[in-house]
């Protein structure tokens, strides 16, 4: 364990944790905008600054990326940190000034407009970097990435054309805090041309990342359920049975077997894609028996079985 000091508070710690994993744990508020616990830490907003007093140096850290030691003290809230925050938001805000989620956190901060020397923007990417990394490390689609240098720099697909990678799964979506990336879903998706108009059927466009996927439909309701090369994507990383997403999870019914009914004659066993049905011994006769942890809901069993002994 170690020992160290956050705002006058003794405080001890795992080591090979972060500041800021330590203060949350200990209810210390330290404001972020960059931070997931699902991703590696990037200290890209650098709004979680803290100074941090190791033996006789001071220095200014981001406390989402800087591991704990012996003896260290932590001030969250000191004047020169505050300044580095106000400074940060100010910057971000002259950036990104509408999203309501900058403009909260500058609340937090004490920023709530921006100083007339900065030049207003009217962006919503703040380059936080969430959508990049979720896509790499939780994803492992490899999707997007940031382009360009300095006031060019952007998150963009390779050679902002069509991304071949990108699976439509929404990731980038629901990580991004200032809801700058756009996810539509699309019933009757058609492409108009002067002669006439092709259908493409269901479809989800991801805007930003000038791409369309096609979504598979539940066979139970007809539903859209996910892209199809995203279900895809799962199947081959799980190792699944490819009809395991051929129905959504209001839909997903597991056999029922009627014992008095069943004749024992391994039928279904022999059929079912995901080995889901086995033979079992039921005082002294030979009976079907489902687990339902395999079962993909495929009701193949259903049609196979000679007695109607399964619903």
């Amino acid at each position: 364990m170690i020992t160290l000091t956050i705002n006058g508070k003794k405080i001890k710690a795992q080591a090979g944790r972060t500041i800021l994993e330590v203060a949350r744990d200990n209810d210390i508020h330290i404001p972020t905008l960059c931070y997931s616990d699902a991703l590696k830490p990037a200290g890209n907003c650098r709004l979680c600054t803290v100074e941090v007093t190791c033996e006789s140096r001071t220095t200014l850290e981001t406390s989402c990326n800087y591991l704990i030691q012996e003896g260290m003290q932590v001030e969250t809230a000191s004047e020169r940190v505050q300044a580095v925050r106000k400074l940060v938001m100010e910057l971000l805000l002259a950036r990104c000034p509408n999203p309501k989620k900058l403009r909260e956190v500058g609340f937090e901060v004490g920023v709530d407009a921006v100083p007339p020397q900065f030049s207003l923007e009217n962006e919503y990417c703040i380059l936080c970097g969430l959508c990049v990394r979720s896509c790499s490390e939780i994803v492992q689609a490899d999707a997007i990435d940031f382009e360009g240098s300095g006031i060019n720099k952007k998150v963009a697909v390779p050679f902002n054309e069509t991304s071949p990678d990108c699976i439509g799964c929404g990731s980038c979506v629901f990580t991004c805090p200032t809801q700058v990336i756009k996810m539509q879903d699309m019933d009757d998706a058609k492409i108009i041309y002067v002669e006439g108009e092709e259908d493409l059927g269901p479809q989800r466009m991801m805007r930003n990342w000038k791409t369309e996927l096609n979504l598979k439909m539940c066979k139970g309701c007809g539903n859209p359920l996910a892209p199809e090369k995203q279900l895809t994507s799962l199947r081959d990383k799980m190792i699944l049975p490819m009809e395991f997403f051929d129905y959504c999870q209001t839909c997903r019914a597991y056999p029922e077997i009627d014992e008095e009914k069943c004749l024992g004659c391994g039928g279904c066993s022999d059929n079912c894609p995901c080995c889901a049905l086995e033979l079992k011994e039921v005082e002294k006769e030979i009976k079907a028996n489902c687990y339902t942890g395999n079962c993909t809901g495929c009701r193949i069993c259903i049609d196979i079985c000679p007695n109607g002994a399964i619903s």
